[in-house]
């Protein structure tokens, strides 16, 4: 019976990790926005580091042994560290057109 309940909880880590990332770029974009002199390399940066948080998730999720939590973490997964990715690259390109 614990086993079950502690193999439920390694299955359940891409999922919950995936939340918690949304939230944190959620964060980041708003807090971002609403501070009026912050560098746009942290955001940049931040938003890196989530990045690579996401795939680091999609990892996990393709070792996930039940197929339902791997099917939803593999999509939920991709398209978040697609949508960001763009994102970082549009802040990226935003931060080189004006210049340090």
């Amino acid at each position: 019976m614990e086993n079950t309940r502690k193999s439920n909880k390694q299955e359940a880590i891409p999922l919950i990790l995936t939340v918690v990332l949304v939230i944190a770029a959620l964060l980041v974009f708003f807090i971002g926005r609403s501070v009026p002199n912050l560098d746009l390399r942290i955001s940049i940066f931040l938003f890196f580091l989530i990045d690579i948080g996401f795939l680091v998730a999609l990892i996990l999720g393709t070792k996930a042994k039940q197929f339902g939590i791997r099917v939803i973490s593999v999509l939920s997964n991709g398209l978040f560290f697609i949508a960001l990715s763009f994102l970082t690259f549009a802040l990226a390109l935003a931060y080189g057109l004006s210049g340090p």
